[in-house]
């Protein structure tokens, strides 16, 4: 009897201390686009993403002639010169995917400018939301901007404009 008293009231005050956590939910996309350092930022780099993919077109944009010159004379050439101009036009796409790696990939210049532009708000907003949510008692903040799947929001657990709030003093 004891025992199913212990494991009773042990049960009670975990449910207890369980409902007593607040969840909330931000959007921070709606945050972020109230920042004007973030707004440039994301302006810089779509900027810099338009150069770069306008360099890119050229360069694809020249294969593009060389493929049609070698393709009107490839009948006149004999197969020596046919492989010459088959490997300048390889040499030359290998060339546009390794600029387009520099500009684009992982380890890209693009990626390199918004880790250095945008990292540093992204840790200010972080550090808001912290803030907010411990001032609120939430032990669990969800970002609806990458969280799919949630079908019911109750907008008193929306602390999004309380971080935007936080922000601005």
């Amino acid at each position: 009897m004891k025992k199913l008293f212990v494991i009773i009231a042990i049960s009670f005050l975990s449910i207890f201390a369980a409902s007593a956590q607040t969840v909330g939910y931000v959007d921070t996309e709606k945050i972020l686009s109230c920042i004007a350092e973030y707004v440039n930022a994301q302006n810089e780099l779509n900027k810099l993403a338009d150069q770069y993919k306008a360099d890119i077109q050229a360069d694809v944009d020249a294969i593009d002639v060389l493929y049609r010159n070698y393709m009107a004379k490839k009948s006149t050439l004999s197969a020596a010169q046919q492989q010459v101009k088959e490997n300048e036009i390889i040499e030359a796409e290998k060339k546009v995917k390794e600029k387009e790696e520099s500009y684009f990939g992982e380890k890209g210049i693009l990626t390199q400018r918004s880790e250095k532009l945008i990292s540093p708000i992204q840790e200010v907003v972080e550090n808001a939301i912290a803030k907010v949510a411990a001032a609120r008692g939430c032990a669990l903040v969800l970002d609806l901007t990458v969280t799919a799947g949630i079908v019911y929001r109750d907008e008193k657990y929306n602390i999004t404009d309380a971080v935007i709030d936080y922000l601005r003093k």
